[in-house]
Protein backbone atom coordinates (compact mmCIF):
# COMPACT_ATOMS: atom_id res chain seq x y z
CA UNK A 1 0.00 0.00 0.00
CA UNK A 2 1.09 3.56 -0.48
CA UNK A 3 2.70 5.46 2.34
CA UNK A 4 0.73 8.17 4.10
CA UNK A 5 1.28 10.36 7.12
CA UNK A 6 -2.22 11.79 7.25
CA UNK A 7 -2.63 10.71 10.88
CA UNK A 8 -0.14 11.61 13.56
CA UNK A 9 -0.14 11.39 17.34
CA UNK A 10 -1.25 14.55 19.20
CA UNK A 11 1.31 15.99 21.66
CA UNK A 12 -0.83 15.05 24.67
CA UNK A 13 -0.91 11.42 23.51
CA UNK A 14 2.85 11.36 23.11
CA UNK A 15 3.37 13.02 26.51
CA UNK A 16 1.03 10.65 28.36
CA UNK A 17 2.58 7.57 26.76
CA UNK A 18 6.14 8.69 27.30
CA UNK A 19 5.55 9.73 30.91
CA UNK A 20 4.39 6.27 31.94
CA UNK A 21 7.23 4.53 30.13
CA UNK A 22 9.80 6.89 31.64
CA UNK A 23 8.44 6.20 35.12
CA UNK A 24 8.45 2.44 34.58
CA UNK A 25 12.09 2.28 33.58
CA UNK A 26 13.19 5.05 35.94
CA UNK A 27 12.07 2.84 38.80
CA UNK A 28 13.81 -0.24 37.45
CA UNK A 29 16.97 1.76 36.79
CA UNK A 30 17.00 3.06 40.34
CA UNK A 31 16.73 -0.45 41.70
CA UNK A 32 19.40 -1.81 39.38
CA UNK A 33 21.80 1.09 39.87
CA UNK A 34 21.43 0.99 43.66
CA UNK A 35 21.59 -2.82 43.82
CA UNK A 36 24.77 -2.75 45.89
CA UNK A 37 23.17 -0.37 48.41
CA UNK A 38 19.85 -2.25 48.51
CA UNK A 39 21.73 -5.52 48.91
CA UNK A 40 23.45 -4.26 52.07
CA UNK A 41 20.26 -2.79 53.58
CA UNK A 42 17.78 -5.57 52.76
CA UNK A 43 19.92 -8.67 52.12
CA UNK A 44 22.95 -8.34 54.45
CA UNK A 45 25.60 -11.02 54.12
CA UNK A 46 29.24 -11.48 55.11
CA UNK A 47 30.30 -11.46 51.45
CA UNK A 48 29.39 -8.25 49.53
CA UNK A 49 29.19 -10.22 46.28
CA UNK A 50 26.57 -12.50 47.83
CA UNK A 51 24.50 -9.49 48.87
CA UNK A 52 24.76 -8.11 45.34
CA UNK A 53 23.70 -11.40 43.74
CA UNK A 54 20.69 -11.70 46.07
CA UNK A 55 19.69 -8.11 45.35
CA UNK A 56 19.95 -8.76 41.60
CA UNK A 57 17.91 -11.94 42.04
CA UNK A 58 15.18 -9.85 43.70
CA UNK A 59 15.48 -7.52 40.69
CA UNK A 60 14.75 -10.52 38.48
CA UNK A 61 11.80 -11.55 40.69
CA UNK A 62 10.03 -8.39 39.56
CA UNK A 63 9.95 -9.93 36.10
CA UNK A 64 8.29 -13.17 37.20
CA UNK A 65 4.85 -11.57 37.24
CA UNK A 66 5.32 -9.73 33.95
CA UNK A 67 3.88 -12.53 31.79
CA UNK A 68 0.83 -12.78 34.06
CA UNK A 69 0.27 -9.05 33.92
CA UNK A 70 0.81 -9.00 30.16
CA UNK A 71 -1.86 -11.66 29.60
CA UNK A 72 -4.45 -10.24 32.00
CA UNK A 73 -3.93 -6.55 31.29
CA UNK A 74 -3.17 -7.15 27.60
CA UNK A 75 -6.53 -8.85 27.15
CA UNK A 76 -8.14 -6.05 29.15
CA UNK A 77 -6.58 -3.61 26.68
CA UNK A 78 -8.12 -5.49 23.75
CA UNK A 79 -11.56 -5.51 25.38
CA UNK A 80 -11.85 -2.35 27.47
CA UNK A 81 -9.46 -0.11 25.57
CA UNK A 82 -5.83 0.91 25.55
CA UNK A 83 -6.42 4.06 27.59
CA UNK A 84 -8.14 2.27 30.48
CA UNK A 85 -5.38 -0.31 30.65
CA UNK A 86 -2.67 2.37 30.75
CA UNK A 87 -4.44 4.12 33.63
CA UNK A 88 -4.28 0.91 35.68
CA UNK A 89 -0.60 0.31 34.96
CA UNK A 90 0.24 3.86 36.03
CA UNK A 91 -1.49 3.40 39.40
CA UNK A 92 0.22 0.10 40.16
CA UNK A 93 3.72 1.07 39.01
CA UNK A 94 3.65 4.40 40.84
CA UNK A 95 2.00 3.08 43.99
CA UNK A 96 4.55 0.27 44.29
CA UNK A 97 7.40 2.73 43.84
CA UNK A 98 6.03 4.93 46.62
CA UNK A 99 5.66 2.00 49.03
CA UNK A 100 9.19 0.72 48.30
CA UNK A 101 10.50 4.14 49.27
CA UNK A 102 8.72 3.86 52.63
CA UNK A 103 9.88 0.33 53.51
CA UNK A 104 11.83 -0.36 56.72
CA UNK A 105 15.21 -2.04 56.24
CA UNK A 106 16.51 -5.37 57.54
CA UNK A 107 18.14 -3.63 60.51
CA UNK A 108 14.70 -2.41 61.62
CA UNK A 109 12.33 -5.35 61.06
CA UNK A 110 14.52 -8.28 60.07
CA UNK A 111 13.27 -10.73 57.45
CA UNK A 112 10.02 -8.83 56.98
CA UNK A 113 11.92 -6.13 55.09
CA UNK A 114 13.16 -8.28 52.17
CA UNK A 115 9.81 -10.12 52.07
CA UNK A 116 7.92 -6.84 51.62
CA UNK A 117 10.43 -5.60 49.06
CA UNK A 118 10.13 -8.73 46.93
CA UNK A 119 6.31 -8.65 47.23
CA UNK A 120 6.16 -5.06 45.98
CA UNK A 121 8.54 -5.89 43.14
CA UNK A 122 6.21 -8.68 42.07
CA UNK A 123 3.11 -6.47 42.24
CA UNK A 124 4.91 -3.85 40.22
CA UNK A 125 5.90 -6.50 37.71
CA UNK A 126 2.21 -7.22 37.01
CA UNK A 127 1.70 -3.68 35.74
CA UNK A 128 5.06 -3.43 34.00
CA UNK A 129 4.01 -6.43 31.93
CA UNK A 130 1.60 -4.20 30.03
CA UNK A 131 3.06 -0.70 30.42
CA UNK A 132 5.70 -0.47 27.69
CA UNK A 133 3.91 -2.73 25.21
CA UNK A 134 0.59 -1.02 25.96
CA UNK A 135 2.10 2.44 25.52
CA UNK A 136 3.84 1.44 22.31
CA UNK A 137 0.65 -0.11 20.93
CA UNK A 138 -1.42 2.95 21.82
CA UNK A 139 0.97 5.52 20.37
CA UNK A 140 1.84 3.60 17.20
CA UNK A 141 -1.86 2.95 16.50
CA UNK A 142 -2.28 6.73 16.54
CA UNK A 143 0.52 7.28 14.03
CA UNK A 144 -0.05 7.12 10.29
CA UNK A 145 1.85 4.86 7.93
CA UNK A 146 5.27 6.40 7.37
CA UNK A 147 5.39 7.72 10.97
CA UNK A 148 5.09 4.54 13.04
CA UNK A 149 8.83 3.97 13.17
CA UNK A 150 9.47 7.49 14.40
CA UNK A 151 6.90 7.31 17.19
CA UNK A 152 8.00 3.79 18.04
CA UNK A 153 11.50 5.22 18.39
CA UNK A 154 10.14 7.92 20.69
CA UNK A 155 8.54 5.27 22.94
CA UNK A 156 11.72 3.22 22.99
CA UNK A 157 13.86 6.30 23.64
CA UNK A 158 11.63 7.12 26.61
CA UNK A 159 12.69 3.83 28.22
CA UNK A 160 16.29 5.00 28.03
CA UNK A 161 15.29 8.43 29.36
CA UNK A 162 13.80 6.59 32.32
CA UNK A 163 16.96 4.60 32.82
CA UNK A 164 19.04 7.73 32.35
CA UNK A 165 16.98 9.65 34.90
CA UNK A 166 17.16 6.84 37.41
CA UNK A 167 20.86 6.25 36.94
CA UNK A 168 21.55 9.98 37.03
CA UNK A 169 19.72 10.34 40.34
CA UNK A 170 21.55 7.30 41.72
CA UNK A 171 24.88 8.81 40.63
CA UNK A 172 24.17 11.81 42.85
CA UNK A 173 22.77 9.80 45.74
CA UNK A 174 25.73 7.46 46.15
CA UNK A 175 27.78 10.49 47.13
CA UNK A 176 25.58 11.22 50.18
CA UNK A 177 24.27 9.19 53.13
CA UNK A 178 23.09 5.91 51.60
CA UNK A 179 21.13 4.93 54.71
CA UNK A 180 18.28 7.25 53.71
CA UNK A 181 19.06 8.79 50.30
CA UNK A 182 18.07 5.62 48.40
CA UNK A 183 14.45 6.29 49.37
CA UNK A 184 14.17 9.64 47.58
CA UNK A 185 13.93 8.43 43.95
CA UNK A 186 11.23 5.88 44.81
CA UNK A 187 9.15 8.53 46.57
CA UNK A 188 9.56 10.85 43.58
CA UNK A 189 8.32 8.03 41.36
CA UNK A 190 5.05 7.96 43.28
CA UNK A 191 4.56 11.68 42.70
CA UNK A 192 5.26 11.38 38.98
CA UNK A 193 2.72 8.54 38.75
CA UNK A 194 -0.01 10.76 40.18
CA UNK A 195 0.66 13.35 37.48
CA UNK A 196 0.76 10.66 34.80
CA UNK A 197 -2.55 9.19 35.88
CA UNK A 198 -4.22 12.61 35.67
CA UNK A 199 -2.92 13.07 32.11
CA UNK A 200 -3.86 9.57 30.93
CA UNK A 201 -7.44 9.80 32.16
CA UNK A 202 -7.97 12.73 29.77
CA UNK A 203 -6.88 10.79 26.66
CA UNK A 204 -9.12 9.54 23.85
CA UNK A 205 -8.99 5.95 22.66
CA UNK A 206 -6.68 5.07 19.76
CA UNK A 207 -8.25 5.38 16.26
CA UNK A 208 -7.33 1.80 15.31
CA UNK A 209 -9.01 0.39 18.40
CA UNK A 210 -12.14 2.46 17.85
CA UNK A 211 -12.29 1.20 14.28
CA UNK A 212 -12.30 -2.48 15.25
CA UNK A 213 -14.87 -1.77 17.95
CA UNK A 214 -17.09 -0.15 15.36
CA UNK A 215 -16.62 -3.12 13.08
CA UNK A 216 -17.41 -5.46 15.99
CA UNK A 217 -14.19 -7.42 15.54
CA UNK A 218 -13.04 -7.40 19.16
CA UNK A 219 -11.19 -10.57 20.15
CA UNK A 220 -13.31 -13.50 21.35
CA UNK A 221 -12.41 -15.77 24.26
CA UNK A 222 -9.39 -17.92 23.43
CA UNK A 223 -8.92 -16.41 19.98
CA UNK A 224 -5.22 -15.73 20.49
CA UNK A 225 -4.52 -19.47 20.53
CA UNK A 226 -6.42 -20.06 17.29
CA UNK A 227 -5.37 -16.88 15.51
CA UNK A 228 -2.98 -17.38 12.58
CA UNK A 229 -0.67 -14.83 14.21
CA UNK A 230 0.43 -17.52 16.68
CA UNK A 231 3.43 -18.04 14.41
CA UNK A 232 4.33 -14.38 14.85
CA UNK A 233 3.90 -14.75 18.61
CA UNK A 234 6.62 -17.41 18.61
CA UNK A 235 8.74 -15.45 16.17
CA UNK A 236 8.62 -12.31 18.30
CA UNK A 237 9.48 -14.36 21.39
CA UNK A 238 12.62 -15.66 19.73
CA UNK A 239 13.70 -12.26 18.42
CA UNK A 240 13.29 -10.70 21.85
CA UNK A 241 15.67 -13.29 23.36
CA UNK A 242 18.75 -11.54 22.02
CA UNK A 243 17.36 -8.00 22.13
CA UNK A 244 16.41 -8.18 25.79
CA UNK A 245 19.80 -9.55 26.81
CA UNK A 246 21.48 -6.51 25.30
CA UNK A 247 18.87 -4.08 26.59
CA UNK A 248 19.13 -5.11 30.22
CA UNK A 249 22.88 -5.44 30.04
CA UNK A 250 23.12 -1.87 28.77
CA UNK A 251 21.19 -0.59 31.78
CA UNK A 252 22.82 -2.78 34.43
CA UNK A 253 26.43 -1.88 33.62
CA UNK A 254 26.91 0.15 36.84
CA UNK A 255 26.13 -2.73 39.21
CA UNK A 256 28.08 -5.16 37.02
CA UNK A 257 31.20 -3.01 36.74
CA UNK A 258 31.19 -2.05 40.42
CA UNK A 259 30.54 -5.64 41.49
CA UNK A 260 33.01 -7.60 39.35
CA UNK A 261 35.73 -5.07 38.49
CA UNK A 262 37.67 -2.56 40.57
CA UNK A 263 35.84 0.42 39.08
CA UNK A 264 34.20 2.51 41.86
CA UNK A 265 30.40 2.65 41.76
CA UNK A 266 30.37 6.43 41.29
CA UNK A 267 32.55 6.14 38.16
CA UNK A 268 30.55 3.18 36.85
CA UNK A 269 27.35 5.19 37.21
CA UNK A 270 28.88 8.24 35.54
CA UNK A 271 30.00 6.31 32.45
CA UNK A 272 26.56 4.74 32.16
CA UNK A 273 24.80 8.11 32.36
CA UNK A 274 26.98 9.46 29.53
CA UNK A 275 26.37 6.40 27.36
CA UNK A 276 22.61 6.47 27.90
CA UNK A 277 22.48 10.19 27.08
CA UNK A 278 24.17 9.50 23.74
CA UNK A 279 21.80 6.62 23.03
CA UNK A 280 18.50 8.54 23.38
CA UNK A 281 18.60 10.68 20.18
CA UNK A 282 20.12 7.80 18.21
CA UNK A 283 17.12 5.59 19.02
CA UNK A 284 14.68 8.20 17.69
CA UNK A 285 16.87 8.66 14.61
CA UNK A 286 16.89 4.90 13.97
CA UNK A 287 13.10 4.77 14.32
CA UNK A 288 12.71 7.66 11.87
CA UNK A 289 15.12 6.02 9.43
CA UNK A 290 13.20 2.74 9.58
CA UNK A 291 10.16 4.53 8.12
CA UNK A 292 12.26 5.10 5.02
CA UNK A 293 14.44 2.04 4.61
CA UNK A 294 12.44 -0.53 6.60
CA UNK A 295 12.78 -2.10 10.03
CA UNK A 296 14.70 -5.24 9.04
CA UNK A 297 17.82 -3.70 7.47
CA UNK A 298 18.66 -1.69 10.59
CA UNK A 299 17.87 -4.47 13.04
CA UNK A 300 19.68 -7.15 11.07
CA UNK A 301 22.72 -4.90 10.70
CA UNK A 302 22.84 -4.20 14.44
CA UNK A 303 22.55 -7.85 15.46
CA UNK A 304 25.28 -8.73 12.96
CA UNK A 305 27.57 -6.16 14.61
CA UNK A 306 26.77 -7.57 18.04
CA UNK A 307 27.52 -11.08 16.82
CA UNK A 308 31.14 -10.18 16.12
CA UNK A 309 31.57 -7.16 18.39
CA UNK A 310 30.17 -8.07 21.81
CA UNK A 311 33.40 -9.63 23.07
CA UNK A 312 35.65 -6.64 22.26
CA UNK A 313 33.02 -4.28 23.72
CA UNK A 314 33.09 -6.22 26.98
CA UNK A 315 36.87 -6.33 26.89
CA UNK A 316 36.99 -2.54 26.77
CA UNK A 317 34.23 -1.96 29.32
CA UNK A 318 35.63 -4.32 31.97
CA UNK A 319 39.27 -3.24 31.77
CA UNK A 320 39.02 -1.48 35.12
CA UNK A 321 39.45 2.09 33.85
CA UNK A 322 36.82 4.78 33.50
CA UNK A 323 37.92 5.55 29.93
CA UNK A 324 37.64 1.92 28.90
CA UNK A 325 34.27 1.51 30.60
CA UNK A 326 32.92 4.56 28.79
CA UNK A 327 34.29 3.52 25.38
CA UNK A 328 32.94 -0.02 25.65
CA UNK A 329 29.51 1.19 26.72
CA UNK A 330 29.34 3.81 23.97
CA UNK A 331 30.03 1.21 21.28
CA UNK A 332 27.45 -1.01 22.95
CA UNK A 333 24.61 1.54 23.10
CA UNK A 334 25.26 2.99 19.63
CA UNK A 335 24.78 -0.47 18.15
CA UNK A 336 21.80 -1.15 20.38
CA UNK A 337 20.13 2.10 19.28
CA UNK A 338 20.02 0.85 15.69
CA UNK A 339 18.48 -2.38 16.93
CA UNK A 340 15.81 -1.03 19.28
CA UNK A 341 14.82 2.15 17.42
CA UNK A 342 12.64 0.27 14.87
CA UNK A 343 11.72 -2.51 17.32
CA UNK A 344 8.40 -1.23 18.70
CA UNK A 345 6.98 -0.49 15.25
CA UNK A 346 8.09 -3.87 13.89
CA UNK A 347 6.45 -5.73 16.77
CA UNK A 348 3.19 -3.76 16.62
CA UNK A 349 2.97 -4.40 12.87
CA UNK A 350 3.22 -8.16 13.42
CA UNK A 351 -0.30 -8.45 14.92
CA UNK A 352 -3.82 -7.36 13.91
CA UNK A 353 -5.52 -4.68 16.04
CA UNK A 354 -8.15 -6.98 17.54
CA UNK A 355 -5.49 -9.10 19.34
CA UNK A 356 -2.51 -6.75 19.29
CA UNK A 357 -2.50 -5.73 22.94
CA UNK A 358 -2.64 -9.26 24.35
CA UNK A 359 -0.51 -11.00 21.71
CA UNK A 360 2.26 -8.39 21.64
CA UNK A 361 2.34 -7.96 25.43
CA UNK A 362 2.35 -11.65 26.28
CA UNK A 363 4.98 -12.69 23.72
CA UNK A 364 7.31 -9.82 24.54
CA UNK A 365 7.01 -10.14 28.30
CA UNK A 366 7.41 -13.90 28.51
CA UNK A 367 10.73 -13.49 26.71
CA UNK A 368 11.76 -10.52 28.85
CA UNK A 369 10.88 -12.36 32.07
CA UNK A 370 12.93 -15.38 31.08
CA UNK A 371 15.95 -13.63 29.60
CA UNK A 372 15.92 -9.88 30.27
CA UNK A 373 15.13 -9.80 33.97
CA UNK A 374 17.70 -12.50 34.65
CA UNK A 375 20.43 -10.92 32.47
CA UNK A 376 22.07 -8.77 35.23
CA UNK A 377 22.16 -11.78 37.57
CA UNK A 378 23.44 -14.18 34.89
CA UNK A 379 26.10 -11.70 33.73
CA UNK A 380 27.37 -11.18 37.28
CA UNK A 381 27.21 -14.91 38.05
CA UNK A 382 29.16 -15.86 34.94
CA UNK A 383 31.84 -13.25 35.58
CA UNK A 384 32.31 -14.07 39.27
CA UNK A 385 32.18 -17.86 38.92
CA UNK A 386 34.49 -18.09 35.91
CA UNK A 387 36.84 -15.34 37.07
CA UNK A 388 36.53 -13.72 33.63
CA UNK A 389 34.97 -10.27 33.31
CA UNK A 390 34.15 -10.94 29.66
CA UNK A 391 32.35 -14.27 30.23
CA UNK A 392 28.88 -12.71 29.73
CA UNK A 393 29.89 -11.72 26.19
CA UNK A 394 29.56 -15.32 25.05
CA UNK A 395 26.02 -15.56 26.42
CA UNK A 396 25.00 -12.31 24.73
CA UNK A 397 26.55 -13.37 21.43
CA UNK A 398 24.37 -16.49 21.37
CA UNK A 399 21.35 -14.22 21.81
CA UNK A 400 22.48 -11.99 18.95
CA UNK A 401 22.82 -14.96 16.61
CA UNK A 402 19.30 -16.20 17.45
CA UNK A 403 17.77 -12.77 16.89
CA UNK A 404 19.72 -12.29 13.66
CA UNK A 405 18.48 -15.56 12.16
CA UNK A 406 14.85 -14.91 13.10
CA UNK A 407 14.84 -11.28 11.98
CA UNK A 408 15.77 -12.46 8.51
CA UNK A 409 12.39 -14.25 8.30
CA UNK A 410 10.19 -11.31 9.41
CA UNK A 411 7.92 -9.57 6.93
CA UNK A 412 8.67 -5.85 6.81
CA UNK A 413 5.37 -3.91 6.80
CA UNK A 414 6.62 -0.37 7.23
CA UNK A 415 4.82 0.75 4.02
CA UNK A 416 1.50 -0.93 4.86
CA UNK A 417 -1.53 0.18 6.87
CA UNK A 418 -2.25 -1.57 10.16
CA UNK A 419 -4.81 -4.40 9.99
Amino acid sequence: MSRTSAVTAPPRVVAATVLGTVLEWYDFAIYGALATVIGKLFFPADDPTTSLLIALASYAVGFVCRPIGSIVLGRFGDRAGRRNMLAITMVVVGGSSLLIGLLPTYASVGLLAPVLLVALRMIQGLAVGAEWTGGATYLIEYAGTGRRGFFGGVVQASTVVGFLSGTGVATLLVRVDQEWAWRVPFLVGGLVAAIGLFVRLKLDESPAYLRVRTEERVQAEGEVRRDPTRKNWLLLFGIVFGITLYGYTATSWPAFLAGVTELPLAEALTTNVIALAVEVPLIVLAGWLSDRVGRRPLMIGATAVFTVGTYPMFLLATGGTMAGALTGQLLFVITFAALCGPMAALFVEMFPTRVRSSAFSSSYNVAVALFGGTAPFVNTFLATRTGSHVAPAYYLTVGAVVSLVLLATVRDRHREELD
